[in-house]
């Protein structure tokens, strides 16, 4: 990853690599709502054409925030070498690891992401409008309690956009495969 247009990520939400991920989530929620299409703020600085340019740009360097959490080593500790060994323990207890392979484990795999976005079961359930009782079946793999596979195929498509899962067809698929195995 480009460590050059990291530091300008966050420099774009005015944040350091040592900001926790709640903090990057919100000042992107922030800066979003900013430049929202209702926004007066920016009624009159920006052409009608910027504003989605602007918005792009935003979720480029968030999502470039979250990749270099995700799959790398925490970017404090790139920035601050100088760290004690404690204090990257206790850095290091937040920072939650997506190792579950989505083609044997797709439940855990989700779980995985939701917790890395840091999603709770019921911010979940309130941007899919699927029960969190649901969501927790899926997490675990608990094929009795899940509906019919009609159902579940759309539970489990909505779960993955929102813990933005790269591949979600690939991993839906897995899980149906295992689904309709287990039943």
């Amino acid at each position: 990853m480009n460590e050059e247009a990291l530091q300008r990520s966050y420099k774009r939400f005015g944040l350091t690599p040592d900001a926790s991920l709640r903090e990057v989530e919100l000042a992107f929620h922030k800066l979003r709502k900013l430049y929202s299409d209702n926004s007066l703020a920016t009624y009159s600085l920006l052409e009608d054409g910027d504003l989605p340019d602007r918005l792009n740009s935003l979720q480029a360097a968030y999502d470039m925030i979250l990749q270099s959490r995700l799959y790398s080593q925490p970017a404090s500790d790139q920035a601050f070498p100088e760290r004690r060994q404690e204090d990257r323990r206790d850095q290091d207890s937040r920072i939650v690891v997506v190792d579950a392979d989505p083609q044997q484990k797709p439940g855990l795999f989700l779980k995985q992401m939701r917790e890395a976005r840091n999603m709770s079961i019921h911010n979940v359930a309130e941007r899919t409008k699927i029960g969190p009782h649901q969501l927790q079946c899926i997490e675990a793999q608990d094929f009795t309690a899940l509906p019919a596979p009609v159902y579940l195929r759309g539970f489990l498509k909505e779960f993955c956009r929102a813990v933005k899962v790269q591949d979600p067809d690939q991993l839906v698929e897995a899980f149906m495969m295992l689904y309709s195995e287990a039943t």
